[in-house]
């Protein structure tokens, strides 16, 4: 999850209640086909919109308001969409540039009924009203809210992403990859969430993204810095590179600030994968695993890990060059496969630490020199229900595990 805090309330005056029928359509003047159109899903309906008092906003307020604030970076040709489910009504607003005058949030489209916005069919939904009312030539899509890689919502850990508390409900990666698949292909998923940033998860959408871009840990609270990720967000061609390093510097300048605690306490890991090139890397990973993961001895305790806690119902979430690095005993072998990993996740930035909210300090990067950015699960003994979960993924079919014995 994203780190919580306490913070004081605020009203969010952008928000136009309308009431006159079951929703209010407000479709475009012309038939513009936008270069590009980018809808950030806010799964909000939970403690990432929760207000306590008077002076300092939510986190789902806040990121609007830096969407607001680097809108005037938006290309004419472009729009950047938001579907916002907080504890208000969901609606969709239309981050705007005014001619003069600062940007706007504005309600382009006005439900008065409840959504589930953990629920796929809400995404579905969500996704066709964009494409339908701002058609564009490519498109972008932001994933926000709570988020814990691959693990399925059945399990007893009750892990996905957007999970909305109302109902209880998360969507699961490949329920995610069901609903985008006959939907236009997209330029970028980037995951404004914690964990996501995990081969399984990446694997599962290979076909419906060119690039993912996330974190393989936890993000603090305030998350993606949208002020500084919106010119790449709308470059052309698209710019993951940047996107990744003005996401990463934003962290390492020390700018994020949160009440009761330091700047410097915070740090991000962050990567992006190049969707084209993980059937090659599932290739060039297979061959490893089936060599070497059968006789394997290695000691876990030296593999980075991103999720620092031991459970039999929640994986540790192994770097998965770290981990590759230490299981491949071949130098040449280990030379062949990171030429793969390099070309699947071509770009990769970490901080020295990140605040965990689940031990309630700072975690290290203890293995700098083998940071891959991207997290996979490492199946062991005892671990029966993580293990059986692991088995349901594309990627434990593709990456050699099966054949491994495991």
């Amino acid at each position: 999850m994203r780190i919580k805090a306490i913070f004081k309330y605020t009203m969010y005056t952008m928000f136009i209640l309308l009431s006159m029928a079951s929703c209010h359509w407000f479709k475009p003047e012309d038939e513009t086909i936008y270069d590009r159109t980018v809808l950030v899903y806010m799964a909000a309906d939970n403690d990432l919109s929760y207000i306590y008092s008077d002076t300092i906003p939510s986190f789902f307020q806040e990121d609007i308001d830096e969407m607001i604030k680097g809108a005037c970076n938006t290309p004419g040709n472009s729009r950047l969409l938001v579907y916002a489910d907080d504890h208000n009504l969901p609606r969709i607003l239309s981050i705007e540039q005014q001619k003069g005058r600062r940007p706007v949030a504005k309600v382009i489209h006005q439900y008065d009924t409840e959504h589930n916005s953990g629920d796929t069919e809400t995404l579905r939904m969500a996704m066709e009203w964009v494409i339908t009312n701002y058609a564009a030539e490519s498109y972008g899509l932001v994933l926000w809210s709570h988020g814990s890689a691959w693990l399925p919502a059945k399990t007893p850990a009750q892990r996905a992403i957007c999970i909305d508390t109302k109902t209880g409900s998360l969507m699961e990666i490949e329920d995610i990859a069901d609903v985008l698949a006959p939907l236009p292909h997209l330029d970028f998923i980037l995951f404004d969430a914690c964990f996501m940033q995990a081969i399984e998860v990446a694997y599962e959408l290979r076909n419906v993204a060119d690039y993912i871009i996330s974190s393989p840990a936890e993000i603090p609270g305030p998350g993606a810095p949208y002020h500084r990720l919106i010119p790449a967000m709308f470059a052309t061609p698209f710019d993951a590179e940047s996107i990744v390093e003005e996401y990463y510097r934003e962290y390492k300048e020390g700018n994020i600030r949160v009440e009761g605690h330091e700047p410097d306490c915070f740090g991000v890991c962050l990567s992006a994968i190049d969707c084209r090139y993980l059937d090659q890397l599932a290739v060039a990973t297979s061959q490893m695993i089936e060599k070497y993961a059968g006789n394997s001895s290695i000691n876990l305790s030296e593999v980075q890990r991103y999720y620092p806690l031991t459970s039999s119902k929640i994986p540790e979430y192994y770097d998965m060059n770290s981990y590759m690095y230490r299981l491949i005993a071949s130098p040449d072998d280990y030379a062949r496969w990171k030429d793969a990993f390099d070309t699947a996740v071509p770009h990769r930035r970490a901080t020295t630490h990140w605040f965990s909210d689940y031990t309630n300090r700072l975690e290290s990067i203890i293995d700098m020199d083998n940071y891959g950015g991207i997290s996979c699960y490492v199946p062991q003994s005892g671990r029966t229900m993580l293990n059986e979960a692991f088995h349901h993924t594309a990627w434990y079919h593709a990456s050699g595990w099966e054949q491994a014995g495991w």
